[in-house]
């Protein structure tokens, strides 16, 4: 196993997701098999791993280009991905569920908000690029 802690809690969480996921899709399918309901456990922890997985190759990769090397907009990277994951997500959920009622524009708009309080915070101000 590797030395990098980074690395390593996210093989650990990647591991965890797996066993998990596997052992909810048998209970699943041995008392619901008509419901699949492990999909929407998988894909939305699985947003997250993602997520987590595109942290550490975002730090990971040594490139010149100011998403890896500025810890602040690769955290920005970060949670836009979470953000139009989850949405994209939110939004299949609304059409199977309630096709009639839309829902998941209020998430969107207000996650929106935020993700555009964190752009400005990373984008909008003058600051000093990392060396």
């Amino acid at each position: 196993m590797t030395k990098d802690p980074r690395v390593r809690a996210f093989l650990i969480n990647f591991a965890v997701y797996v066993v998990v996921v596997a052992l909810l899709a048998a209970l699943n399918f041995w008392r619901s098999p008509d419901n699949l309901w492990v999909i929407w456990v998988a894909l939305g922890w699985g947003i997250g791993v993602a997520a987590h997985g595109l942290a550490l190759l975002l730090r990971k990769t040594n490139r010149p280009e100011r998403v890896f090397s500025d810890p602040k907009v690769r955290g920005f990277a970060v949670h836009l991905f979470a953000y139009v994951a989850v949405i994209a997500l939110l939004i299949v959920v609304n059409l199977i569920t309630t096709p009639d009622s839309w829902w998941w524009y209020w998430v969107a708009l207000g996650w929106g908000l935020g993700l555009a309080a964190n752009a400005w915070g990373v984008f909008g101000r003058k600051r000093a690029r990392p060396a």
